[in-house]
């Protein structure tokens, strides 16, 4: 099916299914299944939607609060949410996205688990598997044969299951150190952080550490931590009519007049010039 909406891009598809008794009884199901192009702007915001979410980022990147906590997640990573707590998400730059709304009896605990485990925005290690198996989902639907309830459950459950146990000797030896460090800092972008505390976490010479975090991500750990402070600025801008003093503050800035400089430099535009752009 083709979206119509201004923005999400036409191209984009999605799937609705409705599950057979036995399977909502006994499997992992869908209920949803897209491919979703956002456009920048894009803002949904839910009191709740009864199943659970995962949305691989394949692009861009957005910003979520979930159950008022805030997330920014970003190309490589997978959100999981639970759609039955209030949720929201938006981006002001846009992204691209393969996506599943699910359940099953045992989804709730798959969720906690895994969310308690490693956060609700997660780096899985084995990426491409993950979208092998959506995007094989995705085609299932779009060819429209006889679809097989058993076989959709066993490839929900593979795709949940490569979460639980990564296949660390397929990691590359610098990617794991690097994974956790981004991680580390999207969950503690409000904290101080040196360059000195992140490589000790990934038990690496600040020197050696930037190195493979450049090669690995594109950014230095400085302008990653940066880039991750703006967005949640942005998101806090637009979203919220929170003093730009406070909003300096939650972001891990140390003073508002070096919030506002970084994010002139950043973004070309003061935080109250954006806040107030329409």
């Amino acid at each position: 099916m083709k979206v119509h909406s201004k923005f999400i891009d036409s191209i984009s598809e999605y799937y609705v299914y409705t599950p057979s008794l036995t399977a909502r009884q006994l499997f992992f199901y869908p209920t949803h299944i897209a491919l979703y192009h956002y456009l920048a702007g894009y803002s949904l915001k839910r009191s709740h939607f009864d199943n659970f979410l995962l949305m691989l980022i394949l692009d861009g990147e957005c910003d979520l609060i979930l159950n008022g906590e805030y997330f920014h997640a970003k190309k490589g990573a997978l959100v999981l949410i639970n759609c039955y707590l209030p949720h929201q998400y938006e981006s002001s730059c846009g992204w691209r996205a393969l996506w599943l709304h699910f359940n099953e009896p045992l989804a709730k605990t798959y969720y906690d688990f895994l969310s308690n485990e490693y956060g609700n925005v997660i780096l899985p290690s084995d990426y491409f598997a993950i979208y092998q198996n959506l995007r094989e989902l995705l085609t299932l639907f779009h060819s429209s044969d006889k679809l097989c309830e058993s076989d959709i459950s066993l490839k929900i459950t593979q795709t949940l299951n490569l979460l639980i146990s990564p296949p660390v000797d397929n990691l590359c030896p610098n990617h794991a150190p690097v994974r956790d460090v981004i991680l580390y800092i999207n969950e503690h972008f409000a904290k101080p952080l040196t360059l000195e505390m992140l490589s000790e976490k990934a038990c690496l010479s600040p020197f050696y550490f930037t190195r493979v975090f450049t090669k690995e991500t594109g950014m230095t750990p400085y302008q990653y931590l940066l880039s991750t402070r703006i967005s949640a600025a942005k998101f806090l801008l637009k979203s919220t009519s929170v003093s730009i003093k406070e909003i300096a503050c939650r972001c891990g800035f140390t003073s508002s007049s070096g919030f506002c400089t970084a994010f002139k430099k950043w973004e070309n535009l003061t935080p109250k010039e954006y806040r107030d752009k329409a």
